[in-house]
């Protein structure tokens, strides 16, 4: 597909039951978009309807442009491709939750472990969205890491309200027809999904916050973060135990009364982690692979030496040596640029930040380059080496490009506040920290 409407087409991003999402472009000024076509499966008009499928796709569009909210995707154009199916276009968004945290199909698999302040901001924002929901009528009653979109500024978007109930008008099919995610459904929502209120979100959101805090499904365990974890008392275990009830009553009874809540749990002081072993003075530094690859998944772990959640399998112990403009690890012979760029760039527009520097020759420096995965993930274990790099004033989130390829359309990045390597497209927004080697 080429064209949907006047917009052109650059790829296909996903397709759910309902319909299919496309990254697209505006006429004109090249604004990168994302477009929602009404694309149902067999499986779906026939139980449905074409008639009634466009009028919950319509309905659907009509409810995310009336939205103005900072946490919620809002829809900003309509229009009938030329088979006369109908469209509606947002804002791209380049992440989401789920990928994040490396939630996939197999959902009863183990995700990554989020750190506490982190879920803290998203779980705000999560909550805040809710409530601005629920005051005017609108319950979602598909809240899952995949419908929680991440902006460039690190701030959480939700989307997909194919499933809303609006007013008390909503999608509808057979009474048997499961309406949600089976793993984040409240117990009332699989019963009778159509005489739910705001509290079977809160339900979903308070598995989204938990998965993000121990990388599993609460299901039938217990609740207790405490056992495990020094960061959280007893008011945490208290917390999830009343957000998670089975019975709606008895659990936090609106999205202000659970952010209330949410805002008064306080964290301990962390435990003594493995750590790194202490690195020796001398010896040869580890050679780390340099040379930039268009790798799949598939085969992406042997090259990056990552685990099944991608994060590195071994640390590496860094000794560094810090001056105004670099930081040199002689344990792995590699110097960095300390600040690196002051925004987030495009991955064409960070290859060319990086050939400016090699102009400039940044302190006295005429070879540097983006850095492999392996590299950017060097500096992942050894705390002290996140503190010598600042932040860049307009962007706090540390999310780096890498050299390294998957396919045409996108490139591998580095997620340093998470601690794992995934993929983007190259039209996402990431920041860049060039790297030469200096030890032979």
């Amino acid at each position: 597909m080429k064209q949907i409407g006047r917009y052109q087409i650059i790829r296909r991003l996903g397709k759910g039951g309902m319909g299919s999402v496309y990254k697209g472009i505006v006429p004109v000024i090249d604004k990168v978009v994302a477009i929602k076509l009404l694309d149902p499966s067999e499986l779906l008009e026939d139980i449905l309807g074409a008639d009634r499928l466009r009028e919950i796709f319509t309905f659907e569009a009509r409810t995310m442009a009336a939205f103005n909210q900072p946490f919620l995707v809002t829809a900003h154009d309509f229009d009938h491709d030329e088979q006369g199916r109908p469209f509606f276009v947002m804002e791209y968004i380049c992440n989401n939750l789920g990928a994040m945290i490396g939630e996939t199909f197999r959902i009863e698999e183990d995700s990554r472990i989020i750190g506490a302040a982190k879920v803290r901001h998203y779980g705000r924002q999560i909550l805040e969205s809710l409530d601005f929901l629920h005051h005017n009528n609108i319950i979602h009653r598909d809240i899952k890491p995949q419908n929680i979109l991440v902006t460039d500024e690190d701030t959480v978007k939700i989307c997909d309200f194919g499933m809303a109930l609006v007013g008390g008008v909503a999608f509808s099919g057979p009474d048997n027809m499961q309406i949600g995610s089976p793993c984040y459904t409240s117990p009332e929502q699989r019963k009778n999904p159509k005489g739910v209120d705001g509290r079977a979100d809160l339900y979903s959101a308070a598995v989204l916050l938990y998965r993000m805090l121990t990388g599993k499904l609460p299901g039938m365990q217990s609740f207790s973060l405490s056992l495990v974890n020094p960061l959280y008392d007893q008011s945490w275990d208290e917390f999830f135990a009343t957000a998670l009830r089975w019975q709606p009553d008895q659990r936090f009874q609106s999205a202000a009364e659970m952010l209330t809540a949410f805002n008064r749990l306080v964290l301990g002081q962390p435990g003594k982690g493995k750590g790194c072993p202490h690195p020796s003075q001398e010896g040869e530094p580890l050679r780390l692979r340099s040379e930039p690859v268009n790798v799949c998944l598939s085969r992406a772990r042997v090259h990056f030496a990552v685990n099944e959640l991608f994060r590195p399998r071994a640390p590496v112990c860094n000794r560094l040596e810090i001056s105004e403009e670099t930081v040199i690890d002689q344990a792995t012979g590699l110097v960095w640029q300390r600040r690196g760029d002051r925004y987030p760039l495009t991955f064409a527009a960070a290859q060319a930040y990086v050939e400016q520097l090699n102009v400039q020759g940044l302190n006295g420096y005429r070879q540097w380059r983006l850095p492999t995965v392996n590299e950017l993930l060097s500096l992942l274990p050894d705390e002290g080496s996140r503190e010598v790099f600042p932040e860049s004033p307009k962007q706090p989130v540390k999310w780096l490009w890498s050299c390294d390829r998957h396919g045409h359309h996108e490139s591998w990045y580095v997620n340093m506040d998470m601690g794992f390597t995934g993929v983007q497209d190259i039209n996402c927004l990431n920041h860049v920290r060039a790297v030469a080697t200096v030890i032979p």
